[in-house]
């Protein structure tokens, strides 16, 4: 029989692997991006906080289809982000705000980005003050850089929201570019013409599910829903990093709500490299 000891100590270690498997966690301004590590190609970050709303846009140079690359990966990101603060104002105060401030801003990011976080802001002021909100509506965003390569580039935009009800709004978006042409790319695109990617990933993802489950039911001591399987469509979020190992990010519940449960699942290269588009 185990001791006391014995037994404190699996468990111990149980845990830490738990803890290092449920790999999904909210998006934290706080975090220490990806972004600060060492990449191929420059990314620099403009931030701009004006009151209750604090936004962080990363930006990249030196795409290998060259500058006209740069901008139409940069203004993509640009737009992402801006469309998430303007989902926060009325259909009246966006339109307002683009036939104030477009024209020239519209063509400059980052000049339109920092108007739109003021404007955002001042909105919410407005809300606030009047006692249309309960509690202080705020919007962030933040960013994890995957990969800058001088032919690839992923990224993850966070944005976390409260606009009342019980409690945040967390939406993850990651987007994956060809920078020699600058397309946004889908994970079918990563794969041959033809490869049976969706059963390869499926049945990887399975046995990551069983083992979480497994964990959960060493540390909870009960049996545990089993879980669903996965069906892959190849438009699922996804990302890839400077190893070029795959993460993929399942999402189940309505989008732009609390209730959205988000788990990512990293595969390694090695799994899926007879499968690749080369």
């Amino acid at each position: 029989m185990l001791s006391v000891k014995r037994i404190t100590t699996i468990l111990a270690f149980v845990t830490m692997l738990l803890l290092l498997t449920v790999t999904c966690m909210a998006a934290s301004p706080s975090a220490k991006a990806d972004s600060e590590e060492k990449h191929e190609l420059p990314v620099k970050e403009y931030r701009t906080k004006a009151g209750v709303v604090n936004v962080a846009v990363p930006y990249l140079s030196g795409a290998a289809g060259g500058k006209s690359v740069d901008d139409k990966v940069n203004r993509a990101v640009f737009d992402y982000v801006n469309a998430m603060m303007k989902q926060i104002l009325s259909t009246q105060e966006a339109e307002a705000f683009d036939k104030e401030k477009g024209g020239a801003a519209a063509d400059d990011m980052i000049r339109y980005n920092s108007e739109l976080a003021k404007y955002t802001n001042k909105m919410i002021g407005n809300r606030n003050d009047t006692g249309k909100v309960t509690a202080s509506w705020y919007v962030r965003n933040d960013y994890e850089v995957k990969a800058a390569r001088k032919g690839f580039y992923s990224v993850i935009l966070k944005t976390k929201t409260y606009t009342g009800g019980p409690g945040d709004v967390i939406t993850w978006k990651a987007m994956n570019f060809d920078l020699k042409d600058g397309s946004l790319l889908e994970l079918k695109d990563l794969f041959e013409g033809g490869a049976d990617y969706a059963t390869r990933l499926q049945t990887l993802i399975g046995y990551q599910q069983m083992g979480r489950a497994r964990l959960q039911h060493v540390i909870k001591g009960k049996e545990l829903k089993k879980p669903s399987p996965v069906e892959i469509s190849g438009e699922e979020d996804f990302y890839v990093d400077d190893h070029y190992n795959l993460g993929i990010i399942l999402k189940s519940g309505k989008e732009g709500s609390t209730s959205v449960d988000m788990q990512v699942f990293d595969i390694s290269l090695n799994d899926f490299a007879d499968l690749i588009k080369l």
